[in-house]
């Protein structure tokens, strides 16, 4: 026995030998050139991108908690569950996490993931640190400043001594002080801004006009929750920066919809536009937006007063021409709404594809003739719309992905409606759906065979149904 021992053990040792020896040509093997490694980086950074898409919001529970949305108990009021905040998810940041990563593999991996670096977060820098960061990221063009808390001005002033830049977007946001010397100098060099976000900054008197003079080709600008009530500046900025495509004016509170009807002839190229929170705003503004922006295709009016005009009051609506070109709309706590605001907004939006009704509580069945009459929507969150029980969808919407239902009164009928007409949903969140039951449930994860993910919160689900429900691939959260 000790013989064979012996015998085994050399054998397993020549094994390791030989394969310690052939490791280098293994190596060699495998190699592969830089633009083949930048091509399967990208592709790993842009597949996940794609599973946190507009549309595709598949991993409820980590959404929802970041967005603060479904996780609440019965004393609470839901307080924004809509997917549309997604864009607004940092997605340089998880890139870059992602590079971090493989950085630590090997020099090749480093000078890879540095090329492919273009958004950089500062905290605090000096000269020298700055120095390094341009030498080894050769391709920034993304700059957050947001967490940078110390003098502001003179660090743009020596960012801008870096004539090689070629910073397409900068962010600015979350400061005490608009850095206006900062930002002159910084433009000096710096002359090809497309993006600029100055949201919770105090901007003061002067500060819109300076924007609009050293940054004319902004594209996307972001003014969310600036104390400002200069009307002619925004005027001014407008009218000189004429390629704005995304605009956020989120809590700009003065603004009434006289000012947005003006606005919105300065805005031929705009795409999106945040008015949330402008809360002296009607269903006037949003009309007047559709009618002057052609390339329109987004708009978030949260917390607004569209629909406190009643709909007799806009009989001229009869002959306004259908607005195809708005794909998603959100409305959430507009608690001015009623069915027959949101059915006329269904008949001049006839292509939407995401619509957001969140704690609109005058709602009810009126959004079955929405989605009658928008057959092309994908996404639809009426989560804390207490009256709605969906009992009147008699007929297949074909393109419906993600529908959010907490906290109404549906129950195990409405299930089964959705269940025979809702083929292609994707995601179901049910959460403080007290009149829904195992049973309902078990009928949408047999009928809806691409249903990935239900959400049901704190609803008690057996092991049995659990397993069988894992068995059709729809994971219970």
């Amino acid at each position: 026995m000790k013989r064979k021992r012996t015998s085994s053990l050399k054998s397993s040792q020549r094994m390791v030998s030989d394969s310690t020896s052939t490791a280098p040509t293994t190596t060699t093997i495998s190699y592969l050139p830089d633009e083949c490694w930048e091509t399967i980086f990208n592709f790993i950074i842009t597949g996940d991108d794609n599973n946190h898409s507009y549309f595709y919001p598949l991993n409820p529970s980590q959404q929802i908690k970041r967005k603060r949305t479904s996780l609440i108990k019965s004393s609470q009021k839901i307080s924004s569950s809509t997917y549309s905040h997604i864009p607004n998810y940092d997605h340089n940041s998880r890139n870059n996490h992602y590079l971090n990563s493989l950085s630590l593999v090997s020099k090749q991996f480093l000078s890879i993931t540095s090329r492919l670096r273009f958004s950089y977060t500062f905290y605090d820098a000096s000269r020298t640190f700055l120095c390094r960061i341009f030498e080894r990221f050769t391709n920034l063009n993304s700059l957050n400043l947001s967490n940078y808390h110390c003098d502001l001005d003179k660090f743009l002033r020596e960012i801008s001594t870096f004539p090689s830049l070629n910073i397409t977007s900068l962010n600015i946001s979350d400061q005490c002080n608009f850095p206006a010397y900062g930002l002159r100098a910084f433009a000096q060099n710096i002359t090809i801004l497309t993006s600029l976000n100055c949201s919770n900054t105090f901007l003061g008197k002067g500060g819109l006009l300076l924007i609009a003079n050293c940054f004319p080709l902004l594209k996307e600008l972001n003014l969310g929750h600036n104390d400002t009530s200069y009307i002619n500046e925004f005027h001014y900025l407008l009218s000189k920066c004429r390629c704005i495509q995304h605009l956020d004016l989120n809590g700009i509170y003065f603004l009434n919809d006289l000012h947005v009807a003006e606005l919105s002839l300065l805005l031929g190229d705009l795409v999106s536009i945040n008015l949330s929170e402008c809360r002296m705003l009607t269903e006037s503004a949003l009309f007047s937006l559709v009618r002057n922006c052609p390339s329109l295709r987004e708009i978030k009016m949260e917390r607004t007063n569209v629909g406190i005009g009643s709909v007799e009051n806009f009989n001229f609506l009869t002959d306004f021409p259908p607005s195809p070109q708005l794909k998603s709309l959100c409305l959430a706590l507009c608690q001015q709404l009623r069915d027959a605001n949101i059915i006329l907004f269904a008949t001049i939006f006839p292509n939407l594809q995401m619509l957001d009704l969140n704690s609109c509580n005058g709602i009810s069945e009126g959004i079955c003739y929405v989605l009658r009459k928008c057959c092309k929507i994908r996404h639809l969150n009426i989560a804390d719309c207490t009256r709605v029980k969906l009992l009147g969808m008699n007929f297949v919407v074909p393109k419906l992905e993600v529908l959010n239902m907490s906290n109404t009164r549906v129950n195990d009928e409405t299930l089964y409606v959705i269940s025979k007409n809702c083929s292609g949903l994707l995601q179901l969140l049910l959460e403080l759906c007290n009149d829904v039951t195992e049973e309902g449930v078990k009928h949408v994860v047999e009928n809806c065979t691409q249903l990935k993910e239900i959400y049901l919160g704190d609803f008690h689900i057996s092991d049995k149904n659990r397993e069988l429900f894992s068995r059709h691939g729809c994971l219970i959260c």
